[in-house]
């Protein structure tokens, strides 16, 4: 028994001394049995543009595979590198990435392959075949891979060269590049690369700041097809490839966009706003993309619910222009609704005819609170095709108009359009909700858009953009006037207005500050101004846009101010809230020259000194004075300011024009009085 103890301590002993630490023992690395006999450049040298050449010397390559077929994004088909090219091989074999992995040597025996191309691309295959009529290059056989290919060291990656878009060149097709500070085009943003399962594949475009760009080509069986353009600027590493005159990119994997930085001019995601008629400017005759980080906000003046506009182009404007916003899909802004559009990197063009701001994400889009009070501009027919680019996409009043078809008496198709100065084409898309209906026979008032295609046209929004003038018809007996024709009726006397009309405007006084008595307000368009006294206090707060029907109305002076008296409460309707429109900057001597002209508009007095004869509040008269003369400032002592202390130093004032026995500035509340 002690026997059998000690031999198994001893056992304990030897196996407790061996040493575990074995050397791992050497993997033998994949060896190339030839040296390269030429470089990639020379092999290409063989190519002749369409022709299938078959290599006929004796021409060995060694090169790095920088791009197999792992990804899916490249279908039986290596691409390789060396320090003088790069080539794309054709060979039958799934799964080519298991034997020649991305990033590891490979021997070539050209000797007996064929040099071709595919749309430009030059590549190396066996022999050719003709399909659909055209020669093209065939694979390697999957049988002969073997002894043309072989498998060298591994994890040997080539550093790709820094390119910029516009410095690629022919020697750099079938290589690495990177390209840096460059982002997904706008239009782009958002979108897979590729359509998953649609067996095809999809065109993106990468931009610089400079707006140069290039496609990146993704196949809809690569793993990530589905990865969304990211909204960011940065680098990125891809194989360059073309297809005809289109160069490409063509990714690996997707860890290779490495945008993270704001993309270009957006000045930390602030757009800075614009007219929409600066960027009418921009466009010379050929499409460009729109440089800058900038944001254009204005009304949208098309009716996606009446179905004559496509469902993915609207119509906006503001108060310098108009223009056509064509979505990259269906969207649902509103008649009236006010929105934001940033713009960097979004091409202007023409459809038609038609400017364009094209393929606009609708994420790029917002709606915003109403600021823009729009009235439709009136003219004739004359005055809108002769000057039709300034108009376009505009908001157009054109009255008695004469509608006449060849066909039958629907607004379906081409209905032709003419008052006593000329003709223009109505056109209504047939799949319109009205397109059925039959326009009226008599002569008409109508709110159109100013639009193109191939041709001067306009478009009707709804059936309320047609007015019968004997009172029936397309939508309705009233007509939309604008203040200044309503202001024409006066000549002196007190007049009922017979007519049925409306007008249109925004509230430019502010009742909640007192400063005007509780039944009147001033209302503005972008034609002239008046007052209104209502038959009792009214709820409209400054910034409303309202509509007022005046037939039956009085219109006349009250101490030299002219108003629309005794108007009826009912005869009111708020149609938006929290517009605004800009004050005219004028001197106090053009005010007062102008004053009947001016009555009840907005109006901007700049280094104005203010002074009183007795006191030191605003309460009463108080007289501004500028370089050019002097005019009353009057404040009713019931407003929320009238005790505050008036100042002695210039100010800046926003007012409006009013006058009671003789021209005066109302201010609508102590924020109109500026520093």
């Amino acid at each position: 028994m002690k026997n059998v103890i000690l031999f198994s301590f001893c056992l304990l002993i030897i196996s407790s001394c061996v040493d575990r630490n074995f050397d791992v023992p050497p993997v033998k690395e994949l060896e190339i049995p030839f040296s390269a006999t030429h470089g990639i450049d020379y092999l290409n040298s063989k190519y002749v543009p369409g022709k299938f050449t078959e290599i006929t010397e004796d021409i060995k390559i060694v090169a790095t595979v920088i791009a197999d077929d792992r990804s899916g994004n490249f279908y039986k088909s290596l691409v390789v590198q060396d320090s003088t090219g790069g080539i794309l091989l054709k060979i039958n074999r799934n799964g080519l990435f298991s034997s020649y992995p991305q990033n590891s040597k490979v021997g070539i025996l050209c000797k007996g392959l064929t040099i071709g191309d595919y749309g430009g691309l030059i590549q190396l295959g066996k022999g050719s075949s003709v399909s659909n009529g055209r020669e093209q290059l065939d694979f390697i056989p999957d049988n002969q891979v073997a002894s043309i290919l072989y498998p060298g060291p591994r994890n040997k990656p080539v550093i790709p060269a820094k390119r910029t878009i516009n410095s690629v060149r022919t020697t750099d097709l079938s290589t690495l590049i990177e390209l840096e500070n460059v982002e997904f085009k706008r239009s782009d943003v958002g979108k897979s690369i590729g359509n998953l399962g649609a067996g095809s594949f999809v065109d993106l475009s990468i931009v610089d700041c400079n707006n140069a760009a290039i496609l990146l080509h993704t196949s809809d069986f690569s793993d990530f097809a589905t990865y969304k353009a990211p909204d960011k600027n940065g680098s990125i590493i891809a194989v360059l490839g073309k297809f005809n005159s289109s160069i490409q990119l063509y990714l690996r994997d997707t860890s290779e966009i490495r945008f993270s930085n704001t993309p270009c001019n957006s000045s930390g995601g602030n757009s800075s706003l614009v007219t929409i008629q600066s960027i009418r400017t921009i466009y010379s005759g050929v499409s460009t993309n729109i440089k800058g980080n900038s944001k254009i906000r204005g009304v949208v003046i098309s009716d996606k619910d009446s179905k004559n506009v496509n469902s993915q182009n609207l119509f906006i404007q503001d108060a310098s222009a108009g223009i056509t916003i064509r979505f990259t899909g269906a969207h649902n802004f509103a008649l009236n609704e006010e929105l934001e559009i940033d713009l960097i990197g979004l091409e202007l063009s023409e459809f038609k005819g038609l400017l364009q701001i094209n393929s606009v994400p609708i994420s790029n889009a917002k709606v915003v609170p109403a600021s823009i009070a729009l009235t439709p501009k009136l003219m004739n027919i004359s005055e809108l095709t002769t000057n039709f680019e300034l108009h376009e996409s505009s908001l157009i009043l054109i009255k008695n108009v004469k509608l006449s078809k060849a066909s039958d008496g629907k607004y379906s198709f081409d209905v032709t359009a003419t008052d006593n100065t000329g003709s223009i084409n109505l056109f209504t898309n047939p799949n319109s909700v009205f397109a059925n209906d039959n326009f009226p026979v008599n002569n008409v008032d109508l709110v159109v858009i100013a639009s193109e295609f191939d041709s001067k046209q306009i478009l009707i929004r709804n059936l309320k953009d047609v007015t019968d003038n004997t009172g029936g018809g397309g939508g309705g007996g009233t007509t939309v006037e604008t203040i200044r024709e309503i202001r024409s009726l006066f000549t002196g006397a007190v007049l009922n207005i017979s007519d049925d009309f409306i007008v249109r405007g925004t509230v430019i006084s502010d009742k909640s500050a007192l400063n005007i008595v509780s039944q009147n307000l001033f209302l503005q368009d972008a034609t002239a101004g008046i007052a209104v006294r209502f038959a009792g206090s009214h709820t409209f707060n400054i910034g409303d846009i309202i509509e007022v029907k005046v037939k039956g109305v009085e219109l006349s002076e009250f101490s030299g101010l002219l108003q629309l008296n005794n108007t009826p409460l009912a005869n009111a309707t708020l149609i938006s809230t929290r517009n605004t429109l800009s004050p005219q900057i004028m001197s106090i001597k053009s005010i007062v020259d102008n004053v009947d002209q001016l009555e009840g508009q907005l109006i901007q007095i700049d280094n104005v000194t203010i002074s009183k004869t007795s006191g030191n509040t605003y309460s009463g008269a108080c007289i501004l004075t500028d370089a050019t003369g002097t005019i009353e400032l009057f404040t009713r002592s019931q407003s929320n300011f009238a005790t505050t202390t008036i100042s002695v130093t210039p100010v800046k004032i926003v007012g409006i024009v009013s006058y009671f026995n003789k021209a005066q500035v109302v201010v609508r509340n102590i924020n109109d009085i500026k520093p």
